[in-house]
């Protein structure tokens, strides 16, 4: 799905880049998964089902039950919070403007490939991005103290996506029969079952964030583009017990 703003409102400090101009808000809803797979099954196993006795009770009246999820990541934005001086107060909407690509940079380049585990201190190509450029470079070489503000980048809003995800929720559940009105179900559930870790978009996509060595290259010192958290729980297991009559 698109949207202009996701929360909020599109005035003021939560439009993207040019707030005169709306256009530069639409992108990827927040919460936009385009690849989206859940399965949801109940079984209940056949074995010993007609079993009376000791037999009945410990074998039989177990069923299994779970939900599975796949979708795609959470899409996010590259910002730079000194874009824009020249239309916006220094620091304004600082989380809603865009950054720059690099010469020679591209959409399709500014995510690197591989495993996930491999990709956690550079999710995000550094050579791809720069800072927004300056509005006025004759004014700026004039007025280099007062003159040099910036325009806005030229990346859109949510125009990358977070890592792939996936859960599993499992149960087991024993259905014991006390009298024909009575009855017990005892359930164990397990909250991602396999401890399967999902892990959050880059916790910071600013541009002027990236470091660079003496000249002038960008450098992985930086936060830029790293993830440090997940998203989910670890692993719980539940037990509950019902008694119906």
């Amino acid at each position: 799905s698109t949207d202009a703003t996701s929360s909020g409102n599109t005035a003021l400090n939560t439009a993207f880049n040019d707030e005169t101009d709306l256009k530069f808000s639409r992108g990827l809803s927040d919460f936009d998964r385009p690849q989206r797979f859940v399965v949801s099954y109940r079984y209940d196993l056949p074995f010993y089902k007609g079993a009376t006795g000791a037999t009945g009770a410990l074998l039989g009246g177990w069923a299994l039950s779970g939900i599975t999820i796949f979708q795609s990541g959470a899409p996010f934005s590259v910002t730079d919070s000194a874009a824009g001086t020249a239309y916006l107060g220094a620091g304004l909407a600082s989380a809603t403007l865009g950054a720059q690509l690099a010469s020679g940079g591209s959409i399709g380049r500014g995510t690197t490939s591989g495993e996930i585990h491999s990709r956690l201190s550079g999710y995000l190509s550094l050579a791809n991005f720069t800072t927004a450029r300056v509005a006025d470079p004759l004014g700026c070489l004039a007025d280099p103290i007062f003159a040099c503000t910036t325009a806005f980048g030229n990346l859109g809003r949510n125009i990358y996506r977070g890592p792939f995800q996936q859960n599993w929720d499992f149960s087991l559940i024993k259905n014991i029969k006390i009298t024909e009105r009575q009855s017990l179900r005892f359930t164990t559930d397990f909250f991602n079952i396999w401890n399967h870790v999902n892990f959050a978009n880059p916790s910071n996509n600013d541009v002027e964030t990236i470091t660079h060595d003496n000249l002038g290259n960008p450098t992985s010192d930086g936060p830029f583009g790293k993830i440090f958290s997940t998203v989910g729980t670890p692993r719980l297991v539940q037990f509950s017990l019902r008694y119906a009559f």
